[in-house]
């Protein structure tokens, strides 16, 4: 082989070592994954907070016996939400009993997956799932 051939292989070598190794820190330094069984009596709801950056994703799932209201929201609508006015979000379902759904992080900070009962006929009990970070398929 000729010497500029092989510093150009040694140079891609680099480049993957390096790439690959970017990609390995990413997903395993802001990867979560996260399942839950929980119960939500009426009038009350359940919030989850969620860490991620712009180039991060949530992949969840939710599963209810009832109707609910999913809803992803900041720190202001989150602060709202709990001062009673009601939800101020940037991804929400209403009057949903199942929703997979694969969400990108509009902004860095922490979000909040946040899931209100729809039904007043007593507690819902709902499956979550989620997976976080930098999700390669």
């Amino acid at each position: 082989m000729e010497p500029l051939t092989m510093k150009r292989i040694e140079a891609f070598g680099f480049t993957i070592l390096i790439v690959g190794a970017i990609l390995l820190a990413a997903t395993l330094g802001v990867s979560y994954k996260f399942q839950e069984n929980v119960v939500i009596p009426t009038g009350e709801y359940y919030a989850y907070k969620l860490d991620g950056y712009e180039w991060s994703v949530i992949q969840f799932s939710v599963k209810s016996n009832e109707p609910v209201t999913i809803c992803i929201t900041d720190e202001v609508g989150f602060r709202i939400l709990k001062s009673g006015d009601g939800a101020l979000c940037l991804f929400k379902v209403d009057g949903a009993t199942k929703v997979d759904k694969i969400w990108r992080f509009p902004k860095n900070g922490p979000m909040y997956l946040v899931i209100i009962p729809d039904s007043n006929g007593g507690p819902v009990s709902v499956s979550l799932r989620v997976k976080g970070g930098l999700v390669l398929w």
